[in-house]
């Protein structure tokens, strides 16, 4: 009804459940994690007009709906005849993580929103964080958007489509969005080089319109064909669990490049947006006060240049 706030931001990809496992022991089970849950609570840092595009099982705990609810428009939560993807996070000392999925796959991909099913609720987007297979559903994804007026898109390509022999899909599917972000390991993996500064600018030889590439404590490199990289520092308060942090990194910096047009203040964006991810153990951060205590963390950042 006319009264509903249109959502501006939408993060595509998957809710899962996360049973943390930590190295003294100690659990934290059941909590909420995937890549669309931790992009959009880092589009949520700096944005109140979040949706979340992804598709959960019959099984899933109503406690789990109502806190995603309490922070996200859900119209394109989807609901399967079909169990919710699980996986641990087991946690070692030196703070290596290993994520061991409990679901199949196939079952996985079998229950992701597909873009028809979403058109809809996605039209008249401001920003869309996409993560997803390629090039299919990607390219129809891209096309859905587009065709419902959607302004921006950024892609988070998946591990497995970075590697050396998709470099040439990557320079067809890379100039169909406004930005893409690699990890450092993922963009290694597909471009064969090591030197970030090399590997920015050969993402954007092969067709990226931006790009920002994210390097962990390092921080990230942000580029573009007109202008020079740009390093952008971290902003780790404290770190308690890296998971999702990347995501939330990539929804931080979607919402920056849409409200400033300006690169490095996207990258300074979406490092505010890590850091209240890298503070806790799965995605939900508390919100009471978070727009306050970001704008707080970027102005640190701006002070550090």
């Amino acid at each position: 009804h006319s009264s509903f706030i249109v959502p501006m931001f939408f993060s595509i990809g998957s809710v899962i459940i996360d049973d943390i496992v930590l190295p003294d022991g100690q659990t934290r089970m059941g909590v909420l994690g995937g890549g669309a849950t931790h992009a959009a609570i880092g589009l949520r840092v700096w944005s109140d007009r979040v949706g979340v595009c992804a598709a959960i099982g019959r099984n899933f705990p109503e406690s789990l709906r109502a806190e995603l609810a309490s922070a996200f428009d859900l119209r394109g939560l989807l609901t399967r005849d079909a169990p919710t993807p699980r996986a641990w996070q087991l946690f070692e000392r030196d703070g290596r993580r290993a994520e061991v999925f409990r679901s199949d796959f196939d079952e996985f991909l079998a229950i992701s929103p597909q873009p028809a099913e979403l058109a809809a609720a996605l039209a008249g987007a401001e920003g869309v964080h996409l993560e997803c297979g390629a090039p299919e559903p990607f390219r129809e994804w891209v096309r859905v958007l587009r065709a419902g007026g959607c302004r921006r898109i950024l892609w988070e390509p998946w591990d497995m489509f970075c590697r050396p022999e998709n470099l040439s899909l990557f320079a067809e599917l890379a100039p169909l969005v406004d930005a893409i972000s690699p990890n450092l390991h993922e963009a290694r993996q597909l471009t064969g080089l090591s030197d970030p500064v090399a590997i920015a600018a050969a993402l954007l030889r092969h067709g990226a319109k931006a790009v920002a590439l994210r390097m962990g404590e390092a921080g990230s490199l942000v580029a573009a064909p007109n202008a020079a990289p740009t390093a952008v520092p971290a902003v780790a308060e404290k770190v308690v669990d890296v998971t999702g942090a990347g995501n939330a990194y990539c929804g931080g910096f979607l919402v920056g490049l849409a409200e400033t047009s300006d690169l490095t203040q996207a990258g300074r964006y979406g490092a505010v947006a890590a850091s209240f991810a890298l503070e806790q153990f799965g995605a939900m951060i508390p919100l009471a006060g978070v727009r306050a205590k970001a704008e707080w963390r970027l102005r640190l950042l701006l002070n550090e240049r």
